[in-house]
């Protein structure tokens, strides 16, 4: 009776557990800090990000002030490229003001190490992703 009573136990928990427990896929709390360039999806093909160099990483940053920076680490010997802007963040909406270029992005996925964002260029779907890791 007890064995039966426990599998109950075990089986109520496991169906009072559901996918709106999980983590949300974008917490926007988590936007505000440099994040580095992985890989770009186009077409449902990922191609791996081969702009960095030894002596650095490109990054996007996002910082309080709605302030966003695109580096670019160029040349070893110098200071990187750097585009600064500003951006806007809602629910699963990220719009960018970098170089005088406006770009509308659907975030997928933002937790605390991973951001990929979504646009369409030339009609078709381009996604980027990125990590908190350098």
């Amino acid at each position: 009776m007890k064995k039966l009573l426990g599998l109950g136990v075990v089986l109520f928990c496991l169906a009072s557990c559901s996918d709106n427990d999980a983590a949300p896929a974008v917490n926007l709390d988590n936007l505000q800090k440099r994040w580095y360039n992985v890989s770009t999806i186009v077409s449902g093909k990922t191609v791996a990000y081969d702009g960095n160099l030894a002596c650095g990483k490109d990054y996007l940053e996002f910082s309080a002030g709605n302030v966003a920076k695109d580096v670019d680490v160029y040349d070893c010997q110098k200071d990187p490229a750097v585009t600064t802007g500003t951006y806007t963040a809602a629910d699963k909406s990220l719009t960018t003001l970098l170089g005088g270029e406006t770009v509308v992005y659907t975030i997928e996925k933002l937790n605390t190490k991973t951001l990929q964002i979504a646009t369409t260029f030339n009609g078709g779907k381009i996604a980027y992703v990125y990590t908190s890791t350098p």
